[in-house]
């Protein structure tokens, strides 16, 4: 994930260097501008506003895609005659014609070309795509949208965080023309800006655990209890909870589930599961899924992400080594049955 964010860094960098690198360019005039002509100046610039569509907020562990859209607020400001055009000039009609050719390109610097974006974590617990993406033109009262997949980190903590969406777009600055109307040759100078902004992105509180202990008395061919302790690292109650195991072989739960009811954030609560082994298991660790059945604080059913643990099987205990262990309480007994039965018959 690390190397991921690395990346995005990277892509970034090298966007906001193209960018710089087109407006340097920009600003450089070649000589046709000394040659052709400027009928008209017309002042205009495009405005571009990122709108994220759709819910904004995600739970941890989620995979989602963020669509955004860029409207472009742009206009055209002012319209000024630069060039007058003598009617009595015998090349009248072709000056017009170019004039008209000038003015349509001119319109189109409201217009955002180009528009390359990259969104940022900034930092965030928040997993971006690493991709650039491009919309060809957004004229002014016009949209485009982007699409960016994201990932919520499984750990990341509850709150509103502040991704950030870089754009660089071109757009026109200038416009002259030369020759005819029927051959014109049109010359236009691009300038390149850049802007960022704030992305809000919510992970949601919730409810969320994790085994924190597990111990077990399981044996070989006989019934035990296995003790699960779950914790709520999460930032909301938990009410009527049940805490659940898989039926799987070798084992078979008296009951697979119990009620462990609240749990408050970072309160921990033990379940514990009268469990049968199979005679033909295999003293070994056993891994074993557990969950949780849970009312979040809208009162709604929720289902905890499946834990793994590791349940260990003793071996059984021969009948032989039972009874050897057995057999001094055994004897105890019967010596004590003695004692009373003699003490009865003294009495009388």
């Amino acid at each position: 994930m690390q190397n991921r964010r690395i990346m995005v860094a990277l892509i970034a960098a090298t966007m906001i260097m193209i960018c710089m690198a087109q407006v340097s360019l920009a600003k450089y005039i070649p000589e046709s501008y000394t040659r052709s002509t400027n009928y008209y100046d017309v002042t205009g610039d495009p405005l571009l506003v990122a709108t994220l569509v759709g819910d904004n907020e995600f739970r941890r562990g989620e995979d989602a895609v963020l669509e955004i859209t860029l409207q472009n607020y742009g206009a055209i400001f002012t319209i000024k005659g630069d060039e007058y055009i003598d009617p009595d000039d015998s090349d009248h009609s072709n000056e017009e014609k170019l004039a008209a050719i000038e003015f349509g390109v001119e319109l189109k610097k409201s217009a955002a070309d180009r528009s390359r974006a990259v969104l940022l974590a900034d930092g965030a617990p928040i997993d971006v795509a690493a991709e650039v993406r491009e919309i060809e033109t957004i004229e002014a009262g016009k949209t485009g949208t982007m699409r960016f997949p994201i990932r919520i980190d499984d750990d990341a903590p509850a709150g509103i965080y502040q991704l950030r969406l870089e754009v660089c777009y071109d757009h026109i600055d200038n416009v002259q023309v030369e020759g005819t109307p029927n051959n014109p040759d049109v010359n236009y100078w691009n300038v390149t800006e850049t802007w960022n902004q704030s992305i809000p992105v919510v992970v949601e509180k919730e409810s969320d655990f994790k085994v924190v202990c597990v111990s077990s008395t399981l044996i070989v061919g006989e019934t035990g209890f296995l003790n699960i302790t779950y914790q709520n690292t999460g930032e909301v109650v938990a009410t009527d909870a049940i805490a659940r195991i898989s039926d799987m072989l070798p084992f078979t739960a008296a009951r697979n589930q119990e009620r462990i009811g609240l749990i408050a954030p970072g309160e921990s609560v033990t379940a514990s599961f009268a469990v049968g082994t199979d005679r033909s298991a295999v003293p070994k660790v056993y891994d074993v899924s557990t969950g949780i059945r849970f009312k979040d604080e809208d009162d709604e059913i929720k289902i905890s992400d499946s834990m793994q643990i590791g349940a260990v099987v003793a071996p059984g205990v021969p009948f032989s080594e039972k009874l050897g262990a057995a057999k001094w309480w055994i004897i105890a007994a019967v010596l004590a049955v003695i004692v009373a039965q003699g003490w009865r018959a003294w009495k009388r």
